[in-house]
């Protein structure tokens, strides 16, 4: 008998499967993929995000092979910012979500799946987590009660295995088997987000992470491991169809009307792997938990890749649902209040408005006049563009950011500021109307 069986080896159940078995519990952990291998993924890393692999000891190891920054660069219809998540609140973040702050810091990095996922997996065995991989999970095993209390599945030799818990974790992704197999419902869907298309490249040297957006198109270049710049193009679902007939084509005729200067540079670089892309990236939420199983990561909440903070999430639920379970385990109180705390962490008000924010942004709506303004305005105050960043990056509630008295500090700002060097401002009108064509389809 395991205390918990993990389904999924990747961001979140790796590192429960490694957080509970360092707290001294017998953890099964299984996923059907073998390691390394990579995933449809951003593998962008915000501060917190490499926080969580600091507080777990790990960020050394990813970054020794993988390049880092501290400052990010947005780029909105020509309108720059640059900045970082401040410290400050980046402590805040940990104190209120986990109760102490150590181990935080300032780093961006953007590490490949097959780098980190193994990374974490290394991680979760030397814990003590038994790693099983190339291990399908076929069905849940219940109790008379309809409880969870195993698993059964076979490995690559086809034997059939039957393992029991006290309780399953399901860290299976979108497509989670657990969640299939308990028929979840998915609630608060929200079908309206972007497709996304990448490779990788030589020859570009980059220093940061830059994020470029004009009108409904999007791209974002950083930084990865060996050596080479990964390359991403999205923009609204809608457009997909169109975008598919001439990938090669119509990503270079993407990059170039998002930024020129990027786009001459990808000219003069070797791609070095195909394109990969994803079309569906539908937002949703499923019930946290129940009788012998609980959810984390991607499995129980998705959100569009447009802030790329799926591995960032996955980490913080594995840190959340470690300490529920662990608290459990250990005795100081009941499953179910156990499972309460983490639901209310997870489900918290800003949490919601987060997930709000952020298919709110995968619509690829055009920019809206009032919202460049806003960008004019911040360019010329370092402390409220990294604010602003830090509440993109889900660090500072959006209450707080958008509140009426900043705003009106801002507006302040906005009136101020020159917009005589943006050619956005020129004919504005008749700049958004032709964003809204979709520029994939031949005239």
């Amino acid at each position: 008998m395991w205390d918990v069986i993990v389904v999924g080896a990747r961001c979140s159940g790796s590192s429960t499967a490694m957080l509970l078995a360092r707290a001294g519990h017998r953890v099964l952990v299984v996923d059907r993929a073998t390691f390394p291998s990579d995933v449809v993924s951003t593998h962008f890393l915000w501060p917190h995000g490499a926080s969580y692999l600091n507080r777990w000891g790990l960020l050394d190891d990813v970054l020794a092979v993988t390049p880092s920054h501290t400052s990010i660069e947005m780029v909105t219809d020509g309108i720059p910012l640059s900045g970082t998540v401040p410290l400050p609140l980046l402590e805040r973040y940990f104190d209120e979500l986990h109760g102490d702050d150590h181990g935080v810091v300032q780093t961006y990095t953007s590490v490949r799946r097959r780098v980190l996922d193994q990374i974490l997996i290394d991680a979760a065995d030397a814990a003590g987590a038994e790693v099983r991989t190339g291990f399908t999970v076929d069905e849940l095993l219940f109790d008379d009660e309809q409880r969870v209390i195993g698993v059964r599945g076979h490995g690559r030799d086809g034997e059939t295995v039957e393992e029991h818990a006290r309780i399953v974790v399901g860290a299976d992704g979108r497509n989670s088997f657990v969640a299939r197999t308990l028929d979840l419902p998915k609630f608060d869907e929200r079908p309206r987000c972007t497709f996304a298309y990448w490779s990788y490249y030589e020859g570009t040297p980059v220093e940061h992470a830059r994020l470029h957006r004009r009108g409904r198109l999007a791209m974002a270049s950083v930084p990865t491991n060996f050596g080479q710049t990964m390359n991403l193009v999205y923009g609204p679902s809608e457009w997909a169809a169109a975008f598919r007939r001439d990938i090669a084509g119509n990503f270079a005729k993407a990059v170039d009307f998002i930024s020129p200067e990027i786009g001459a540079e990808l000219r003069s670089a070797q791609r070095v792997e195909r394109f990969y892309g994803t079309l569906d990236q539908s937002a949703y939420l499923r019930p946290l938990s129940g009788p012998g199983w609980v959810l984390v990561g991607d499995a129980e909440s998705f959100k569009d890749q447009c802030t790329a903070m799926g591995m960032t999430h996955a980490f913080r639920d594995a840190e959340l649902v470690s300490a529920a379970l662990c608290s459990w385990l250990g005795g100081d109180q009941p499953l179910e209040i156990a499972l309460k705390e983490y639901e209310a962490r997870r489900r918290s008000q800003s949490a919601a408005a987060y997930y709000d924010y952020v298919c709110t942004l995968a619509e690829m709506r055009p920019p809206r006049h009032e919202e460049l303004r806003m960008f004019l305005a911040l360019r010329d105050n370092q402390a409220e563009t990294d604010r602003f960043l830090a509440t993109h990056g889900d660090v500072a509630p959006l209450s707080d950011f958008f509140e009426a008295s900043n705003l009106f500090l801002l507006d302040g700002g906005m009136r101020e500021s020159s917009s005589r060097d943006y050619p956005i401002f020129d004919d504005f009108e008749a700049t958004s109307r032709m964003y809204r064509r979709n520029p994939f389809i031949e005239p």
